[in-house]
């Protein structure tokens, strides 16, 4: 998916807006007029067919298949100004995640909500505040307040909400009231949706959130950090046209390199407990592993367990982080901490372990052995985040992928052997073995579709690692005959990458076959030539010992 035209990266200010803001407004000058009114035409075309079809048909109308339908989005994803943004945030490496989608928005509003880690709002791992994943919004016409913008919270691409629930079982999605059903907000009169909406935000606790309407002109692209919390807002009672956006999802597969770094400036939010966690995550988008936060001790683990906002949380996590590189003492009490019944501190001290690095080992560790399903689930996701590269670590992670009896605990062990893969060898045969839906078998039929979430962060592990040609092969007859749509899609997008070394005609039909590549409609439950999809008996997936 590469054009021979140079890619345009951001400039320092942009970037910088991007780690501050979580987005940053681009505007593509070599997309003009007429390709914005033909890919809004497409836009109106395929909605229409959607609606004309019913049924679950909009998984092949407006979703997933929009590159196989409109060709014409190819010009989009191969903009110069979108890959050199595209460069800029997740390095050279990055690959165009299967799913993709075009929203037309309505009378109705979406609450704030995080897109879920995998497509459907299934879960597969936790959040990460580096720039892993981004999200491409393009909009094709102009948006105004009255056409229904989307809606965003700057900043709080760092934040995020519990989603254990008592029986050790999860919430799926990622809104920031799991409690507020959306059918429920649109059914009140408009000023009591404007007064449940805001009491959402106000739940957050974080002084100085702005909400922030995005009017933006015709074929304006908005590159967002994956995690920014954002909604679709209503169109006014008396606007009369059509607003879309199309959007797609893009995955990180290499770690940066050094590069100049620009001094980091304050976020934008008004929250002052995100300047350490911007200067931090943008220290180490340029690669730089000189610096060191001037963090003072103060009692850091005593307070982080007695604050309630997320964002001072965060905060202290990164000063816990800091601090334990030369104090052992911190290092227990990151230990500890990481084991706590409260979900919200262990999920903090995954990225005070992200930000302590080797010296995390023996309390990441002692974690991924716990009796308790809640504690391996983060200390496994928190052995990636530190990029711990030992071999104890690695074949104690392929131990949980292999043999944990909680389907977090699996899926988050593959997607820290993902990011471990960027820096040591992995045991690239044994995750192939875990590609098999016999070893791994579905569990999730979430948006209409049998799939498992476990075998989709294998394939994005696979993404990660250095490969040789047996195992590529091994990748395309195993995981191109998957019938989850993401695993495929992973493994062809993965293909294509490698079929850049070979001869230019060979690339040029590999990357034609990728973009034409169309995802048939799931089965539906009165479908005689398939039966209806039943999940397997479920896995434990409570605090069961290992």
């Amino acid at each position: 998916m590469r054009m021979a035209a140079d890619a345009r990266s951001l400039d320092d200010e942009q970037l910088l807006r991007f780690l501050r803001d979580g987005y940053v407004v681009l505007r593509p000058n070599d997309l003009d007029v007429r390709f914005h009114a033909a890919m809004f035409q497409a836009a109106c075309a395929v909605h229409d067919e959607a609606r004309a079809v019913g049924d679950a048909v909009h998984l092949q109308v407006i979703g997933d298949n929009l590159r196989a339908r409109l060709p014409l989005v190819e010009r989009l994803l191969n903009s110069a100004t979108v890959r050199g943004a595209l460069d800029s945030v997740l390095g050279e490496g990055w690959l165009l995640h299967p799913h993709h989608f075009v929203h037309e928005a309505s009378g109705n509003d979406q609450s704030f909500h995080q897109d879920g880690n995998l497509p459907w709002n299934d879960r597969a791992h936790y959040r990460t505040h580096r720039p892993n994943w981004a999200m491409l919004f393009y909009y094709p016409q102009p948006v105004a307040l009255a056409s229904g913008p989307t809606e965003v919270l700057p900043g709080s691409q760092y934040w995020t909400t519990n989603f254990e629930k008592p029986d050790g079982t999860w919430h799926r999605g990622d809104a920031l009231d799991k409690n507020l059903r959306v059918g429920e907000l649109n059914g009140a009169a408009l000023e009591e949706r404007d007064r449940r909406l805001q009491a959402v935000v106000d739940s957050l606790g974080i002084r100085g959130v702005q909400r922030r309407q995005l009017e933006l002109p015709a074929g304006s692209v908005v590159l967002a950090h994956y995690d920014l919390m954002h909604r679709g807002s209503r169109t006014a009672p008396a606007f009369d046209g059509r607003r879309f956006m199309f959007k797609f999802y893009y995955l990180r597969t290499r770690d940066p390199q050094h590069r100049p770094s620009p001094s980091m400036a304050a976020p934008s939010t008004g929250s002052e407990a995100s300047v350490l966690v911007v200067e931090t995550i943008g220290r180490w988008l340029r690669g730089d592993v000189s610096w060191r936060a001037p963090v003072v001790a103060a009692d850091q683990a005593r307070r982080i367990q007695a604050a309630s906002a997320e964002d001072e949380r965060v905060r202290l996590a990164y000063e816990i982080g800091w601090l334990a590189r030369q104090d052992e003492e911190i290092r227990a009490e990151l230990g500890r901490l990481l084991a706590s019944d409260d979900e919200a501190l262990r999920r903090s001290m995954a990225y005070a372990a992200g930000i302590a690095g080797a010296v995390a080992e023996p309390c990441v560790r002692a974690g991924m052995a716990s009796a308790d399903a809640r504690v391996r689930r983060v200390a496994v996701y928190a052995a990636g985040e530190a990029r711990l590269t030992s071999d104890a670590v690695h074949e104690a992670l392929l131990q949980r992928l292999e043999g944990d009896a909680d389907d977090l605990v699996r899926s988050n062990a593959a997607y820290a052997l993902g990011n471990i893969a960027r820096r040591r060898t992995i045991a690239v045969d044994r995750l192939l073995t875990r590609l098999h839906p016999a070893a791994e078998p579905d569990n999730t039929s979430n948006g209409g579709m049998r799939r498992s979430t476990v075998r989709v962060n294998v394939m994005y592990a696979l993404c990660n690692a250095a490969l040789d040609d047996e195992q590529l092969d091994a990748i395309a007859r195993t995981a191109l005959t998957d019938h989850d749509r993401y695993v495929r899609g992973l493994a062809v997008a993965l293909l294509e990458r490698h079929s850049q070394g070979c001869d230019p005609w060979l690339q040029r039909l590999v990357q034609h076959l990728a973009a034409a590549r169309y995802n048939p409609r799931p089965p539906r439950p009165d479908d005689a030539e398939e039966p209806a999809f039943k999940l397997p008996p479920k896995r434990a997936r409570t605090a069961a010992s290992a």
